[in-house]
């Protein structure tokens, strides 16, 4: 029987996948020929260092038969791979889902090649990369980029970059979304074919791996990994959406153990990704390049490693209580003044929550415990609210100086790296990370510059909250470094003590953002450059008011926010000399169409020894 399957065709090979390999072997790549193998991926190279770069490719065997292969890659001076400079074996192996990666090393510095696999008499697509420089080095270019969701348009943001001339590509997180079928996906995209594979929400090992499968099927995706090395980091979608160290705002009991779930998902990135194989006991991705002396790109996990939980407006923030005697649990008396405080025993205060009456000059608390503990809590009387403990929210809890969204070790291990890089008189250090850093407190919106009609998330109560939120200027988005306020203290001690010049680059917003870095005393200590994302949406999609009404209110609310663009997908690139550090960030005009044009959008810049933009 199975001889009859191997006989010769496509259908044939189906047919004997399913009785070997699995369908899900191919995941998501169409057999287009019959042959011993297929490589069904393209290929990719990442990690660049001055001598060596990861090269990646996936192949499969071409009768089905479930075994492991032989694999022979190349590296050559020109593309006819008649100098070859660097060449060996690998496997592309079962257990690692017929991945074959390999450090390939013996190259020059600062030198581009062309690379490719052989297995079988097969050859793959060929690659171009680059090894990093040596010392001297006086210009790169950077592309940062981060968010892209398949279901949520196409990838014309990669194939612009398999174009550009650059020295490496920064993904900062988002390479994928674990959502099932129609979540978080825009509808006319996925009526072009963007749907998601597997249907269900990704959480085994199995899933990961044919979501990436998915997503590395797309030309674009495959060109951009062809053409660049990539430095990438994971942020919370390639596990689950707003992760920390020990769970995640979208992972339940019923999806299994979460320690299990990370683990598998960072085996998924690790074996689909073009990113050095970790050290033996080790789930960090945290590591450094040295541009040649230029710059040291160091690259962070605000994610995972060390984050302590989210705080959320909804279960963290304290309402405003009032004193009261409780010497006589009959009566009550609520005490209004320090001098009414005197003689009372302190075990005999106790604060509780109150409503406040909102329809005078100031707010009034309600002082009748009994009649309190009547009132509906979500169905006040007309007027009465209950009033966030802004103070004791900012100094107690936000505030609280042990919560960090890097952990102990992370933090001590930047001070180290950003102290090396100063004393060998590096002028750039970048820091390559997840979330905004820049202080972005919640911004004002009236009422009628919002279209309620529109929006599909900011209702009319949201919007309350949020004003509310305005104007005791508390963070916009906690799950940013504005939720870790002390941790990031700490670092802008580092970078003061430790760095020359810092310059910090996120992902994660879906937008394009520029700030001045200051400490608590104003002084400037870095700037922050933030990536537009791939394809994902970004504030247009939640606040339903036009994009210069959104950018204004946020400038206003940051003075540290230099530039804003809220409303378009695209990407970032920095171009770094020995005395100045340009951002210009490009946008594509659609991503819901493969026709689209290309706009340039801001350029700013900073100088060294400033610490500011320009």
């Amino acid at each position: 029987m199975f001889e009859k399957a191997f006989t010769t065709n496509r259908r044939g090979f189906l047919g004997v996948m399913g009785a070997s390999l699995g369908a899900i072997a191919l995941r998501g790549h169409e057999v287009k020929a019959d042959g011993p193998v297929h490589f069904t991926h393209g290929v990719a190279s990442g990690d660049p260092l001055a001598d060596r770069v990861i090269l990646w490719t996936r192949v499969i065997p071409g009768d089905g038969a479930a075994r492991n292969l032989n694999v022979r890659w190349q590296v050559s001076a020109d593309d006819s791979f008649a100098s070859i400079v660097a060449e060996g074996e690998t496997t592309a192996a079962m257990k690692r889902d017929h991945i074959a990666k390999v450090d390939a090393s013996g190259l020059m510095a600062g030198t581009g090649y062309y690379y490719r696999f052989i297995c079988e008499g097969v050859e793959s697509p060929v690659g171009r990369t680059k090894t990093l420089p040596t010392a001297g080095t006086d210009a790169a270019t950077l592309a940062v980029i981060s968010c892209s969701n398949y279901p949520q348009g196409f990838f014309n943001v990669y194939k612009e970059l398999a174009s550009r001339e650059l020295d490496a590509v920064l993904h900062l997180g988002d390479y994928i979304y674990e959502y099932a079928e129609g979540v978080y996906a825009n509808e006319a995209a996925v009526a072009q074919g963007r749907s998601v594979k597997p249907v269900n929400e990704i959480v085994s090992i199995d899933d990961y791996r044919e979501r990436y499968g998915l997503y590395r099927t797309d030309p674009d995706l495959q060109a951009a990994h062809a053409a660049h090395p990539f430095i990438c980091v994971w942020d919370d979608h390639e596990i689950a959406n707003n992760s920390w160290r020990d769970g995640a705002e979208n992972h339940n009991e019923g999806e299994g153990d979460w320690v299990k779930r990370r683990l598998v998902a960072e085996q998924a990135f690790r074996e689909w990704l073009p990113i050095r194989d970790k050290q033996e006991g080790s789930h960090t991705i945290c590591r450094s390049f040295d541009f040649g002396g230029l710059a040291t790109l160091i690259m962070l996990d605000t994610r995972i490693e060390g984050r302590d939980k989210q705080l959320s407006y909804d279960t963290d923030l304290p309402y405003r209580t009032l004193p009261f005697d409780m010497r006589d649990p009959a009566a009550p008396k609520a005490i209004l003044s320090a001098e009414a405080m005197t003689g009372v025993p302190a075990e005999a205060i106790k604060h509780i929550p109150v409503p406040f009456d909102l329809r005078g000059a100031k707010p009034v608390p309600m002082t009748d415990l009994a009649a309190i503990k009547k009132l509906d809590p979500k169905n006040l009387p007309a007027g009465f609210s209950y009033l966030p403990d802004a103070t004791r929210f900012r100094t107690e809890i936000l505030g609280d100086p042990k919560r960090s969204i890097m952990g102990t070790a992370q933090e001590k291990w930047l001070a180290s790296e950003l102290e090396a890089s100063k004393a060998a008189g590096v002028p750039w250090q970048i820091l390559g990370q997840q979330v905004i850093t820049g202080k972005v407190p919640m911004p004002y919106l009236k009422d009628e510059d919002l279209d309620f009609e529109r929006s599909t998330f900011l209702t009319k109560e949201r919007l309350k909250a949020a004003q509310m939120l305005s104007q005791m200027k508390l963070p916009f988005n906690l799950d940013f470094w504005d939720g870790y306020p002390a941790c990031r203290d700490r670092v802008f001690t580092s970078i003061r003590e430790h760095a020359n010049n810092a310059i910090f680059v996120a992902g994660d917003s879906h937008n394009a953002w520029a700030f001045d870095l200051a400490d608590e005393s104003g002084n400037p200590v870095a700037v922050e450059f933030a990536t537009p994302a791939v394809s994902s949406p970004g504030l247009e999609t939640y606040v339903p008011a036009s994009a210069e009404v959104v950018k204004d209110a946020l400038m206003t609310a940051s003075p540290e926010l230099k530039y804003l663009d809220s409303e378009h997908r695209g990407w970032l690139e920095l171009a770094l000399t020995p005395d100045a550090a340009r951002a210009t960030w490009y946008f594509v005009s659609t991503v819901l169409d493969r026709d689209y044009t290309v706009k340039e959008g801001q350029t700013v810049e900073t100088k060294v020894g400033t610490h500011r933009l320009a």
